[in-house]
């Protein structure tokens, strides 16, 4: 169980911040060694919110400060929130399996390879921040984050190429892409803590040493693998993460088949 703890925590750190899907692959990992409580999936969430917090914490301030901003943050957050909210257990109960993050790995995947490539001749960013968003393009870029309820999209993907396609230079519109994941996030991480706290034995089968180490070592590497996508490689990484999530999706599909 801790090995399985650990291997969680360090695909929750890596697929949360690079567009391949963490929910898409803790769901095939809990597949793989039984875990059928959802709860821990948010429970991970709570190192890496962090990790957003720690990075971010400047622009938070600065956010505050700046009346101006709130409208596109809460353009971009108002949609999902709203959806999660009401929707969240029908959603999970229709959506959570396998075969829907192998499907969704292979349709996000060639959607973000293809942009990537193609970034130069036909996107090509026109907004050097995210702040030079009206709250209607903001709007759009919260209406794709509806999409990432369903596992196997990758929020930060689809955020990110939504906030590509409004103009937005990649680097910047990644930025945008966790900013926006934060308040959601940072929800259902709590959320989920005190679902496991009340109703299950994972946490209480683990040695705390094991839990801290685990989570501890997502915070580490969630900020190690954020900076990577918001650097001047953003591109680069989602054709990388196209080409995987579309040989990941097919070996899904044909174990299943």
């Amino acid at each position: 169980m801790t090995f399985a703890f650990f291997l969680l925590n360090f695909i929750q750190a890596v697929a949360e911040f690079l567009p391949i899907s963490s929910s898409g692959h803790l769901i095939i990992v809990e597949w793989l060694y039984g875990i059928s409580e959802h709860g821990i999936e948010a429970f991970l969430h709570l190192p890496t919110t962090v990790a957003i917090l720690i990075v971010f914490f400047s622009t938070f301030v600065s956010i505050i400060k700046d009346r101006k901003t709130w409208k596109l943050i809460l353009a971009a957050i108002l949609p999902a929130g709203i959806v999660g909210f009401l929707l969240g257990d029908y959603i999970d109960a229709i959506f959570y399996s396998p075969i829907v993050v192998g499907i969704n790995s292979i349709l996000w995947g060639g959607v973000m390879w293809h942009t990537a490539i193609n970034y130069h001749k036909h996107v090509g960013g026109t907004k050097d921040s995210w702040k030079s968003l009206n709250w209607q393009q903001s709007l759009k870029i919260g209406l794709f984050q509806i999409l990432a309820l369903i596992p196997g999209t990758s929020r930060s993907g689809v955020t990110t190429l939504s906030g590509i396609w409004q103009g937005v230079i990649p680097q910047q519109s990644a930025a945008f892409s966790f900013i926006i994941g934060f308040p959601l996030t940072a929800a259902a991480a709590s959320l989920g803590t005190l679902k496991l706290l009340n109703h299950n034995e994972i946490l209480t089968a683990l040695p705390t040493g094991a839990i801290i180490g685990g989570m501890l070592m997502s915070l580490l590497l969630g900020v190690m693998f954020m900076k990577l996508f918001m650097s001047k490689h953003t591109l680069l990484v989602m054709k990388i993460s196209g080409i995987y999530r579309i040989i990941l999706g097919t070996l899904i599909l044909v174990w299943l088949t």
